[in-house]
Order: C-alpha cells, then structure tokens, then sequence
C-alpha cells in the first residue's frame, strides 16, 4: 500500500465512522436522547480506529511508550461521559480527570525515568507539569462543547489537529504525526455534520476527549521524538485560545469576529513554529526515530 494511500485511509476511515455515529446520534429519534454519550464514543472510536490502521492492535502490556495512547483513548471515552453529568457535580469530573491524567502521564513517561534518560526528580517535575497544563486545558476549553453550535467549533480543532500533525511530523515522530493529523480528520468531520445541522454540537465529553488526545500526542512528541519545549508550550497555549470566546470583554464581539480571531492567533500561536519546523526539516533531511 503506498505512502499516501495509507495515510488518506488512516484519516478518512475513522471520520466516516465518527461521521456516521454522530449522524446517528442526531436523527435516529431513539438516540438523541444519548448524544452525550454518542459523541464522546464518536471520538474515540474514530481514534482507537486510526490507531490500529496506523500502527496495529498494540499488546497488553505495552511494550512501547506509545502502545499506551489506544488504552488512554478507551478511558478518555468514559472520562468524556463524566464530563457530561449535571454541573453541580462537574467538580467530580475535574478530581477524576486530574486523577485519571496524573496515572496516564505517569505510565506513558515511566521508561524515560527507569532508563535513566529523565533523573526522577526531573522526570516527576515535568509529568506533574504536563498533567496540569493537560488538565487545565481540559477544564478550560470543554464548556465550549455544550455553548457552540455549527461548524466553527470543529473547524477550529480540525485546525489545530492539522497544525499539530505537521509540528509533530517536522520534528521527528511520523506515526505521531499521523495521528494527530488523523484526530483532526476525526473532529473535522464534524464541520460537515454540522453544516448539515446548524444545532450540532460536539458537546464537553468529546471536545475534552479530543483536546485529552491532542496533548498526549504534543506530549509524546516532546518526551520520545524532537519536539521543543517552547513549541510545546506555545501548543498548549493555541489551544486555551479557543476559550478566549468566552472572556467577558470579547463577549459582545460579533460571532464571526470571536471565530476570525480565535483562527488568527490559531494560524500565529502554531502556524510559525510549523514554518520553522519545516525549513528546519527541508535543511536537515534527517530519518525519523518512529
């Protein structure tokens, strides 16, 4: 199978079936009921699809750092269901994410420690830093699932996604890449559904699930293939931008503005570092280590 076949199915299998529940979920009469637990679902089985596609079943145990990200896809669902419970229990859910990413992080970067490659003290200073900056993330940007509808919101991510696959792709993780440009396929998908329904929305389950994946994916790059901490950083910081629609003095902006903007500083916050990354890459021309 060629190079770029693959890639065009790894994307496009998975937002069909994502696609697919998501429509499901929005005119079967008998199932909108549960689109907030369709939608979450939706995501990560539309992940753990490109997943497979890309890299195959991963054993259990992992024997690899990144045969973890299927199994942080199968929690991220059920932590994506709980983000949908009643606000007056919502801080439930922010214990059980923090929680739940502090195990994530602590498994995935484990063999960076035992190897000797992070000192411990060093090595618990950053997991407790990128599950922070994960988890506020998270917190951050989910309410924007339940207040937009349409296609901005999922335009926004797929955004993202994209820029994140090729950041990663330039800096030396073609599998990570192509999983990040997989779950922005995944999420973008919906700019479709939600053309076709103006009252779609992605809901805070599957805008977390997403955003969760996305900064395991940023994480994974900066912890196992060339990734810079400032590029990580600024990564982090693009995607809180989506909030920004939220703060009280851009409130009374046209929706058009809000949207304009958030994809400007989008374009900035990830868009350069991208550019850099790629004359870098067109003057190195060195093999990727995945």
């Amino acid at each position: 199978m060629s190079v770029v076949l693959q890639a065009v199915l790894s994307a496009g299998a998975p937002a069909l079936l994502t696609g697919l529940l998501w429509l499901v979920g929005g005119r079967v009469p008998l199932l909108t009921r549960y689109r907030w637990l369709l939608s979450p679902l939706a995501v990560g089985a539309g992940y753990i699809l490109a997943y497979v596609l890309i890299s195959g079943a991963p054993p259990f145990p992992p024997t690899d750092a990144t045969h973890w990200l299927f199994y942080f896809a199968l929690i991220g669902i059920a932590l994506g269901w709980l983000a949908e419970i009643p606000s007056d229990y919502r801080w439930l859910w922010g214990a059980v994410a923090l929680l739940l990413l502090g195990g994530m992080m602590v498994l995935g970067f484990k063999p960076l420690i035992e190897s000797g490659y992070w000192t411990p003290v060093s090595g618990m200073r950053i997991i407790l830093v990128l599950t922070l900056a994960t988890w506020l993330l998270m917190v951050l940007v989910a309410p924007n699932g339940e207040m937009e509808r349409g296609a901005g919101l999922p335009f926004l991510l797929a955004t993202l996604g994209g820029l994140s696959a090729g950041l990663i792709f330039y800096n030396k993780s073609a599998s990570l890449g192509q999983l990040a440009g997989s779950l922005g396929a995944i999420v973008g998908i919906g700019v479709i559904v939600g053309w076709m329904g103006r009252a779609f929305r992605l809901g805070r389950g599957a805008v977390s699930l997403v955003l969760m994946l996305m900064a395991l994916l940023w994480a994974m790059a900066y912890s196992y293939a060339e990734l810079p901490a400032h590029y990580l950083a600024l990564l982090y910081g693009t995607g809180v931008s989506l909030a920004l629609n939220r703060w009280k003095p851009l409130a009374r902006l046209h929706p058009l503005a809000l949207f304009a903007l958030r994809l400007v500083l989008l374009l900035l916050l990830a868009g350069i570092p991208l550019l850099l990354s790629f004359q870098a890459y067109m003057a190195g021309q060195n093999e990727y280590p995945y």
